[in-house]
């Protein structure tokens, strides 16, 4: 009970994060991009607000609802990688046999939101470690191997991610092949440096753990069986990949036909993963970066002008940025109040010595479930 009431009370303020120094920097760099992509592309807001008022409001509701399915197929994704882990571990190391099992894709899928919200709202995308802090604490996990599982879950993205390229690319080079190229070798870039950390990883284990103090080496060791121990099951795993990103160019498809817009179905696939690559600038959610950037695309490799792509960024941006922000600030404050008001409820079960975990509550659909022990966590 001390354990999760110190979670809850001491939780990360992402309020706070948000307001740093250097985020606000970063939110300073991001208005300066905007400022170029008005200047650079020649925005007519009359245009562009003629262009959204005339949107099919149907379509796009119905382009929100296909993106906050990607967080579905991506939680059950992760709930796999967390599986493979786990067992992995299991036949490592004995004492983690009797480890509580896996939440169910519900829970997972809002851990990966909220892992997307604090991306929005902080800088550097801190958002992934975010995710790990919420299970081990939750769960009593390891957060070295939750780590772990979510670079497996980036290897997995980084090859999907050159695969669709390697597909959309061909259709866009008669009209500006340089970008094209460029945004092809920037992930095949990172697919490379991703692949050559694995095999460091599976070649060099010894060697690090020779390197480092006992204490560290424990904690490497369980980032090393989360990473590698994840690529197990790997066609469940590379399906629910595809469908999270086939969601991603559904919303843009459809936000795309609500403004009625002239873009091929290639190209709707490239911004689309162009956006991905974007957001890793470290600005919150890559504001700024990711407007310019886009932009800049459309008006590449489209007919369209400035003012009408800036309408088209500006509707896809209200839905994977600022509609990230309402939803998992909701999400954030709706689960805090849950557990507090779970926490403050007597239980005969906690007279016993026995901890209500509210996070097995959300994976069990709202039954408390209660558990005598936890898996040795690290920090």
């Amino acid at each position: 009970m001390r354990r999760f009431s110190r979670q809850i009370s001491g939780s990360v303020d992402l309020k706070s994060r948000a307001f740093t120094l250097p985020a606000l920097v970063s939110l300073a760099l991001a208005a300066a991009f905007l400022v170029f992509l008005i200047t650079r592309f020649d925005v007519d807001f009359g245009v562009t607000w003629k262009q959204l008022k005339g949107s099919n409001p149907w379509l796009l509701a119905a382009a929100v609802l296909v993106h906050y399915t990607t967080f579905i197929f991506r939680g059950a994704r992760w709930r796999v990688f967390l599986q493979n882990a786990q067992q992995n571990a299991k036949d490592c190391d004995n004492e983690l046999a009797t480890a509580r099992d896996v939440p169910g894709i519900l829970y997972c899928s809002q851990l990966v939101l909220l892992g997307w919200f604090a991306n929005a709202i902080g800088w550097l995308r801190l958002g992934d470690a975010y995710r790990a802090y919420l299970y081990r604490e939750e769960q009593g996990a390891s957060f070295s191997r939750t780590i772990g599982t979510i670079l497996a879950e980036r290897v997995t993205d980084a090859f999907l991610v050159a695969g669709l390229l390697i597909i959309a690319v061909p259709f866009l080079v008669d009209r500006d092949g340089g970008a094209a190229w460029t945004v092809l070798a920037v992930s095949l870039t990172m697919l490379a440096g991703l692949g050559i950390l694995l095999a460091a990883m599976t070649g060099g284990r010894e060697l690090v753990l020779k390197k480092l103090p006992s204490w560290l080496g424990q904690r490497y060791t369980r980032f090393h069986q989360g990473t590698l121990g994840s690529f197990r099951r790997m066609v469940p795993v590379s399906i629910l990949g595809l469908l999270g990103w086939m969601a991603e160019v559904g919303r843009l498809y459809l936000v795309v036909q609500a403004l009625d817009l002239d873009i091929s179905f290639p190209l709707v696939i490239f911004l689309t993963l162009a956006n991905s690559l974007l957001t890793l600038v470290p600005t919150p959610g890559g504001f700024g970066a990711v407007e310019s950037g886009v932009a800049g695309l459309v008006v590449r490799f489209s007919t369209l002008t400035g003012s009408v792509a800036a309408a088209l960024v500006l509707v896809d941006r209200a839905i994977t940025y600022l509609s990230i922000i309402v939803v998992g600030a909701a999400l954030c404050i709706g689960r805090q109040a849950f557990h507090r008001r779970l926490v403050s409820v007597p239980d005969a079960s906690l007279d016993a010595g026995e901890l209500v975990r509210p996070s097995t509550v959300a994976a069990s659909g709202g039954l408390p479930s209660t558990s005598s022990g936890e898996e040795k966590g690290d920090n």
